[in-house]
């Protein structure tokens, strides 16, 4: 259907009858700016006034579909016509939404996907883990800021479940002997429900010769200080070096997991994967390494069964 020529024809109708838009639309209880749409053919009445539009105008409805008076000679023809239009308007209309719910159903279907893959990656990924801080982050370059030239290393932590104590362990090793492990801070929540996530800092501090070592969570802060080559002569030369994790490692709860290691050498260091860093040797040139490990414990009495057991194994 022409829908222009049915607005000019709507507006011839109308001012014949000396009627102005406002007085053609309190009659159709409609608005003027409707009937101003229709005239200017932009779009067509409602279904519910054609008949009643068609009485105010003194017009068929074949005419009134036609846009253009009709006949009595032609009004079979005319209406014919008209039907056939009305047919294809239809069809083309259903076709062109076909096509729109067609376009909105891929749609659906690939945001479908990719939130299925998001969802899939996100339960993929521990709930409970511990990882290094970004480099690149706003945290971790206020804090090699305020850390000084010898830097920081930052840990995150997030924890699902509850657990009761977090302890953090320094091991040191002398040409690759572990020559003392010794816990030397804790995080206890024997009495509050734990922390879901926190932070662990080792900042060194070549110059003092010490290790500052933080740990933070939603309760409260920590901190401690440890000695650095304590003892030994010379150590102001000594080149310096450190490891760290790199990826996000799983909790295992109860199990001492390795954070990082400060590395010094008289003749120079070289570094390591901090995973070969465990037990009692270490093959390593480096002369001196402090490791840094952490342990999270879900249950304290599991905690001190076990080292008891493990007391009476090594007297045995």
């Amino acid at each position: 259907m022409d829908l222009v020529k049915i607005g000019s024809y709507i507006a011839e109708k109308r001012k014949k009858l000396g009627m102005t838009q406002k007085q053609l639309a309190e009659k159709l209880g409609k608005s003027d700016k409707s009937v101003s749409k229709w005239e200017r053919g932009i779009c067509l009445p409602d279904v519910s006034v054609y008949l009643e539009l068609c009485e105010i105008l003194g017009i068929s409805l074949n005419e009134f579909l036609a846009g253009e008076d009709i006949e009595v000679t032609n009004v079979e023809k005319k209406s014919e016509d008209t039907l056939i239009q009305i047919s294809k308007d239809s069809s083309h209309k259903q076709r062109y939404l076909k096509k729109i719910i067609a376009i909105l159903l891929i749609a659906v279907g690939v945001f479908a996907i990719t939130l299925g893959i998001m969802v899939c990656n996100k339960l993929r990924q521990p709930q409970n883990y511990i990882e290094a801080v970004d480099p690149d982050s706003v945290e971790m370059k206020t804090a090699e800021l305020l850390s000084g030239i010898d830097g920081t290393m930052m840990f995150r932590y997030n924890s699902k479940d509850t657990f009761q104590a977090l302890y953090v362990y320094l091991s040191e090793y002398h040409s690759g002997k572990r020559v003392s492990h010794k816990r030397v801070l804790e995080l206890s929540y024997e009495d509050v429900k734990s922390a879901k996530n926190g932070l662990i800092v080792i900042t060194p501090d070549f110059d003092n010769f010490t290790a500052k070592l933080i740990a933070a969570d939603e309760y409260s802060k920590y901190m401690t200080e440890t000695p650095i080559l304590e003892g030994v002569a010379n150590r102001e030369y000594y080149g310096r070096s450190a490891t760290s994790i790199e990826n996000k490692s799983t909790i295992e709860y109860g199990t001492e997991q390795g954070l990082a290691a400060l590395i010094y050498g008289e003749q120079g260091v070289s570094s390591l994967p901090i995973q070969d860093i465990t037990g009692e040797y270490i093959d390593t040139d480096n002369e001196y390494m402090y490791y840094y490990s952490a342990e999270f414990v879900k249950y304290l009495f599991d905690r001190f069964y076990n080292i008891s057991i493990s007391q009476l194994e090594n007297r045995e």
